[in-house]
This record gives C-alpha cells, sequence and structure tokens, in this order.
C-alpha cells in the first residue's frame, strides 16, 4: 500500500517549461491538475487513494505556481498555451493512451477546456466545484462588470496587472487564511464592504477567520504558504486576465459534447455551484455530456479534496469502477 512518504518529485521540461511533477505508483496515468490558490500538495490524498487502486497519479505544479516556471507574458496563459502545457504532460507520461483527467477551481476550467480541444488524451474525466457552465453571448469579464458596476468582485480586481498580487505577495497568509476555510468557519467582520468607492483590496473584504478548520492542519498552511513564497501570486491571476481572450478562442466549441464518461462532485455548500441541486446541474451540464454523474457532498464547501477527502476518494473510485 502506498502513502503520502511514496510521493517522489520530478523536475521535468513540459512543453518548455521546467516544471514540478508529484508522482506515486504504478499503472495508467491519472493527470491531476490543481485550481488557485493552490499547488500540486492538494492532490496528495486524491494521489496516495488511485496509486492503491492501481494507476500512477501525477500532479504538476502548473505554469506560474510552485516550482513550475512562469510564462513570460500575461498573453501566455490563454488556454492554447495552458492546453498545449496539458497536452505535452499526457504525452510525456502517457505517450500510448489517453488519461484519468482530474481538475478541481481552475484545474477543473483548464481541464473542461483540455477535454474538448484534445478529446483523444482524455478517457475519463472527474471534475470538481465548477460545472460546465453554457457559454454566454458577450465574454465573461464583460458581463460581470456590467452585473457588479461598483460593486467589489475579485474576478474584476484581478484584471489590472499588478494590483492583486501586489496584495497577496504581500500578506500571502492573509489572502490563505481568508479563502481556505469550510464554510461554517466564523469570521471577524471584514474591514470593508462591497463598494468600490471604499478602495482597498480584497483581503480586508474577506473576514479574518476566527478559527482554523479542522482540515486546515499547520503542516497544509505552511506548505502552500511556502510554495507561494517561491512563485508568487502573479502567474495563478493571470489565468484570469485571459477569461474573456479564453471564452473568444473556445466560441466555434460552444456546442460541443464531451463524450467521455464524466464524474462532477462538488461541495452542496459550494458557493461556486450557487445551490444548484442535481437537478439543476444535470439540466446545465447534461446537454453537452452525455455520460455524466454527479456527487454532492452534504454540507461541504470549496476545499472538498482537504475537507472530506475520504467521501471524494470513494466517489472517484466508485466511478473507475463501473465499465
Amino acid at each position: 500500500m502506498y502513502c503520502l512518504d511514496d510521493i517522489r518529485f520530478e523536475q521535468q521540461q513540459i512543453s518548455g517549461l521546467s516544471t514540478r511533477i508529484a508522482r506515486v505508483g504504478t499503472g495508467p496515468v491519472a493527470l491531476f491538475i490543481h485550481g488557485w490558490p493552490e499547488c500540486w500538495y492538494s492532490w496528495r490524498q486524491q494521489m496516495v487513494a488511485l496509486a492503491n487502486a492501481g494507476y500512477t497519479a501525477v500532479a504538476p505544479d502548473m505554469p506560474g505556481f510552485g516550482e513550475t516556471e512562469a510564462l513570460a507574458q500575461i498573453d501566455d496563459y490563454n488556454v492554447t498555451r495552458i492546453a498545449g502545457f496539458m497536452q505535452a504532460l499526457v504525452a510525456h507520461y502517457s505517450p500510448d493512451a489517453p488519461v484519468l483527467l482530474i481538475g478541481h477551481d481552475w484545474g477543473a476550467i483548464n481541464s473542461w477546456q483540455f477535454v474538448q480541444l484534445h478529446p483523444e488524451c482524455v478517457a475519463r474525466l472527474i471534475i470538481m466545484s465548477v460545472p460546465l457552465r453554457p457559454v454566454a453571448d458577450v465574454p465573461p469579464i464583460e458581463f460581470l462588470r456590467g452585473y457588479f458596476k461598483d460593486q467589489f468582485f475579485y474576478q474584476i480586481y484581478f484584471q489590472d496587472p499588478g494590483v492583486a498580487e501586489a496584495e497577496f505577495d504581500a500578506d500571502p497568509e492573509g489572502i490563505l487564511r481568508a479563502l481556505y476555510c469550510s464554510p461554517e468557519t466564523p469570521r471577524h467582520p471584514p474591514l470593508l464592504g462591497k463598494s468600490l468607492s471604499e478602495g482597498g483590496g480584497w483581503i480586508d473584504r474577506l473576514g479574518v477567520p476566527k478559527e482554523q478548520p479542522a482540515w486546515l492542519s499547520d503542516e497544509m498552511l505552511a506548505y502552500c504558504l511556502n510554495a507561494y513564497r517561491h512563485s508568487g501570486f502573479a502567474g495563478g491571476i493571470n489565468y484570469y486576465r485571459n477569461l474573456d481572450e479564453n471564452w473568444r478562442r473556445l466560441l466555434p466549441l460552444r456546442e460541443s459534447k464531451i463524450t467521455c464518461p464524466v464524474l462532477f462532485i462538488a461541495g452542496e455548500a459550494d458557493s461556486v455551484i450557487q445551490g444548484a441541486d442535481e437537478p439543476a446541474l444535470r439540466a446545465m451540464m447534461g446537454k453537452r455530456i452525455p455520460s455524466l454523474q454527479i456527487e454532492l457532498l452534504p454540507k461541504i464547501g470549496h476545499w472538498l479534496q482537504n475537507e472530506a477527502p475520504e467521501a471524494v476518494n470513494e466517489a472517484m473510485l466508485r466511478f473507475l469502477q463501473q465499465p
């Protein structure tokens, strides 16, 4: 049986970038794609579970995160370049067979996009937290600016180069503690309200947690802090700065179907799904995903791999045991 201590690290040249890869197990490849603000470490418990189920679990730090090289320009973090990076990962670790692809948060977005652009590379898909939404008629940031108007919203705040990363680089513990919370984590009142006229950034609008959730160990927090002190926050935020460009590039695929089997897992209390239940999620995604399974975890929020690792692992393994 594999354990966390069996995870090993490689530094590989992937699509022209020096890339840190975590790896454990033998067998067909399960490729894990992390989100923001995370790194490969978010997947450690799922990697061991799949290694013990007969897979080679592979989890990179994505470009601009952890110990993987950043891309040169903001525009480089577009869907074509990131999908090319993921295609190179598949070619390196599984040249003769499609992979099991697993993504969470921005890793979910990257994985949804990748399977549309390179369906031949994916045998099965497990997505966490971020559903496949219908493609809007206007670019996403344009829509959000119109929707929020004079109210603060983090994805709009991220659009100005140099601003959000300066805030987070100056206080990485502040932003990670404020985000790594459970839905029920009590918070102090935020120092700033929702109005843009108040100025300021995001940390002071989130409210300092009064306690550390049980799943957020001191070891996990220290690991993630070290990762961001090494990489800085700019690379991860640059993915958000390509949302409108990605929309333009993927618009021709807005009706395309994802034909491989798909499992969608989310916490019922994750704000990303906006209270959607299974019928609502199936109505949202089912037209484009003929083979779709959905698992919702009661009382669980956004960081489900760490909040409920056993439930997540069991759902994944049930899905993989099906023909």
